[in-house]
């Protein structure tokens, strides 16, 4: 008794009028509007199927009638011959018993359950005119498109197909296709620009306060053609900097950059040991690379001999210059910020941030300078003594 005063009490919460709203306030109505939508499109089409266009049969024939139609069928055409004398009759009414398919069977039948007597001679006359007509009966013979099953079919293959969109819809939804992809950055993304940007600009007010004129090693070139800021923070996993090298006029000379170039360790973030700074001249069939190194990596012997093909190894210090010269560029890489991860890992051995300033200068034409100083004592020689005096 209890279990049906609980159904009895679910089904009275369904009609109920506060039911509704209360499914709105949990958000419900929204996961339940494709089932609504579902529902109202089966009400619609039978109200159109059965009300608004119902289904009108034509073009039908004897050989559609069912078997109680068709012995009545007989009958007509028995009274219509005995009361038709003329020789042309029983022509007709072979023709007429020959689209009902299966006279023959019919009137069997009749003939075998009949109790009138009126109608027993009259069927009798039918029978040297009543044959089984095959190419009749292939109308209405069932097939795979028209037997019994194929309404099951329809519901399988509905089913088959709605389930399947139920299905695929759960793992990947549908919605997804059609939402606009952000074109912002994702907020890991966005963090790691932050980080880097704040990085950057304390390498730069490092770089103005100890300039690279002033530091051990530097050679003043003059005017760098370009300069530019490469900064690496831990978490950084894609680190791939690329700068393109150009003159004030537009004209491409070459590029230059820095990406990761060892990791040590397992896990995420990447645990970066070591930084290539290179440059590729336009004039030259080289890229020159060289590696900057953490104290780790610059002391483990099979790191060194691991990246040896990349480039020379260089041990990273603040303040660390490296020169790379092709046959047109002098690119000079000089470390402004460094700071070291800590960790399960040996002590110095991956970089928390590391910041290159990288300059790149165009060589002078080769000849030009020693053109200049031939030119001297060829001007004596033309002037001689006068030149002298």
């Amino acid at each position: 008794m209890s279990q049906q005063n609980s159904i009895w009490a679910s089904l009275r919460t369904l009609i109920d009028p506060k039911t509704i709203p209360f499914l709105i306030s949990q958000g419900v109505l929204p996961k339940l509007l494709p089932v609504g939508t579902l529902l109202l499109g089966i009400i619609a089409g039978f109200i159109w199927a059965y009300a608004i266009s119902p289904t009108v049969y034509t073009g039908a024939g004897p050989v559609n009638l069912s078997d109680s139609w068709k012995q009545e069928y007989i009958k007509q055409v028995a009274w219509e011959l005995s009361a038709n004398g003329d020789p042309q009759a029983q022509t007709n009414a072979k023709n007429q018993l020959d689209h009902l398919g299966n006279a023959a069977d019919v009137l069997n039948r009749m003939m075998a359950t009949n109790q009138d007597q009126t109608l027993a001679p009259l069927l009798q006359s039918l029978q040297p005119l009543a044959a089984n007509n095959p190419s009749e009966l292939a109308k209405v013979t069932p097939g795979f498109l028209n037997g019994d099953i194929m309404p099951f079919l329809c519901i399988i293959v509905v089913a088959v197909i709605f389930g399947g969109a139920v299905i695929v819809n759960t793992i990947i939804p549908i919605t997804l296709l059609f939402q606009r992809r952000s074109k912002e950055r994702s907020t890991v993304q966005q963090g790691l620009d932050a980080e880097r940007r704040k990085a950057m600009d304390s390498a730069k007010k490092s770089a103005a306060a100890a300039p690279a004129a002033a530091a051990p090693g530097a050679v003043d070139r003059g005017t760098p053609v370009g300069q530019y800021m490469s900064t690496y923070i831990l978490g950084d996993d894609l680190f791939d900097d690329s700068f393109s090298i150009e003159t004030a006029s537009g004209e491409f000379l070459g590029e230059t950059g820095a990406g990761i170039s060892k990791t040590i360790g397992v896990g995420d973030p990447k645990k970066v040991t070591a930084i290539e700074v290179w440059v590729f001249d336009k004039n030259d069939i080289r890229t020159v690379t060289k590696v900057l190194m953490s104290e780790h990596a610059f002391n483990d012997d099979a790191i060194k001999a691991e990246l040896a093909p990349k480039g020379e190894a260089v041990l990273v210090k603040s303040g660390t210059i490296v020169l790379l010269d092709t046959q047109t560029l002098t690119v000079q890489g000089r470390v402004v910020d460094l700071s070291y991860g800590s960790g399960a890992l040996p002590a110095n051995s991956f970089f928390d941030r590391l910041t290159v300033e990288i300059s790149a200068w165009p060589k002078k034409a080769a000849g030009a300078a020693a053109g200049a100083a031939g030119n001297a004592p060829e001007m004596d020689d033309i002037f001689g003594d006068t030149a002298a005096r």
